[in-house]
C-alpha cells in the first residue's frame, strides 16, 4: 500500500512540475528569470523517485515470464502447530471440523496456501465455503492446484482467469482445447507374391568363377523354335538311310547350313 501511494504522490507531483514549467514558458519568453531551470531540476528529482518506486512493478512484470516459476512456485511451510493439528484432524477423516479450521487458518495466515488447499478438499461439493477455498487457491502458483480451483469456480460459474503466473494460463488455456478426432483407418490391398527375378548368368560376383549357361523357359523355347527339325523330311536323313546321332557343337553351323540348302530344293 505503501507503495502504491508513493507512485500517485510521485506521479502527480511530476506531472504538476511540468505544467507549471510549461505555463511559465509560455508567459515569459522574453524575460531572463532561472525559473524555468528550477522547474527542470525538480522535474529531474521527481523523475528519479518515480523511477525507485516503479521499477519493482515494471520489473517485475519484464522478468516474470522467464523467472515466475523458479521464484513462485514454491513456498516455505514454517512450523505451525495448530495446522499440524487441522492435518491430523483431515487424516482422522473429521470433514466438519477441518474445514472450518482451515477457513480460521486462512483468516490468521493468508499467504500460505496449505489450510486453503485441505479447506478445498474437505469443502461440501456447492457449498459457500468451497467457492471461497477455490478462490484463494487460485491466487497461488501451483499449476495442479489452480486447475483444481478452476474447476470448481466452473461449477460455481465463475471465470477465475487470467492469472498472474503465465504458466498457468498456458495449463488453462490447453484444457480448452478439444481433442483431435482419431484419423480412418487405411485400408490397403494384400500384396501380391512377388515374381523370382531370373539371374543373369553373365554376372560374376567376383574375379575367378566359371559362367554357367542357364537357360529359362522362355529361353529354351526360342532355341527350340529357331533350330531346324530333325526328322527325315526336312533334314533328308530319312532319305539317306541314316540314323540321327548328336553332332559335335562344331559341326552344328554345318548342319544348319544344309539344312537351308534342303529346305530351299524342295520349295522351288
Amino acid at each position: 500500500m505503501i507503495l502504491i501511494f508513493l507512485r500517485i504522490l510521485f506521479g502527480a507531483a511530476l506531472g504538476y512540475t511540468l505544467y507549471q514549467a510549461w505555463q511559465n514558458g509560455q508567459a515569459n519568453l522574453e524575460r531572463g528569470d532561472i525559473l524555468n531551470a528550477y522547474y527542470v531540476a525538480v522535474s529531474v528529482g521527481l523523475a528519479v523517485l518515480n523511477a525507485i518506486v516503479w521499477a519493482p512493478f515494471i520489473g517485475g512484470k519484464l522478468s516474470d515470464p522467464l523467472t515466475g516459476t523458479i521464484t513462485k512456485s514454491t513456498y516455505v511451510e514454517r512450523p505451525n502447530y495448530f495446522l499440524r493439528f487441522i492435518q491430523w484432524l483431515d487424516n482422522r477423516g473429521l470433514r466438519r471440523a477441518t474445514r472450518w479450521l482451515c477457513f480460521i487458518e486462512g483468516i490468521r495466515r493468508p499467504l500460505q496456501p496449505t489450510q486453503f488447499i485441505l479447506g478445498l478438499n474437505n469443502a461440501r461439493a456447492g457449498s459457500w465455503l468451497e467457492k471461497v477455498f477455490a478462490r484463494e487457491v487460485f491466487r497461488f502458483n501451483n499449476v495442479q492446484n489452480c486447475i483444481q480451483a478452476y474447476q470448481v469456480l466452473r461449477r460455481h460459474g465463475i471465470d477465475p482467469r487470467p492469472h498472474t503466473n503465465t504458466e498457468v494460463n498456458i495449463v488453462l488455456m490447453s484444457l480448452e482445447r478439444e481433442p483431435r478426432p482419431r484419423p480412418e483407418m487405411l485400408v490397403l490391398p494384400k500384396a501380391t507374391t512377388p515374381v523370382r527375378p531370373q539371374r543373369n548368368p553373365k554376372i560374376k560376383l567376383f574375379d575367378g568363377v566359371p559362367v554357367q549357361q542357364y537357360e529359362s523357359k522362355t529361353d529354351s523355347t526360342r532355341v527350340d523354335a529357331a533350330s531346324p527339325p530333325t526328322d527325315g523330311r526336312h533334314t533328308g536323313e530319312g532319305a539317306l538311310g541314316g540314323s540321327p546321332r548328336a553332332s559335335a557343337p562344331h559341326m552344328v553351323w554345318l548342319q544348319q547350313l544344309w539344312a537351308r540348302i534342303w529346305r530351299f530344293i524342295e520349295t522351288h
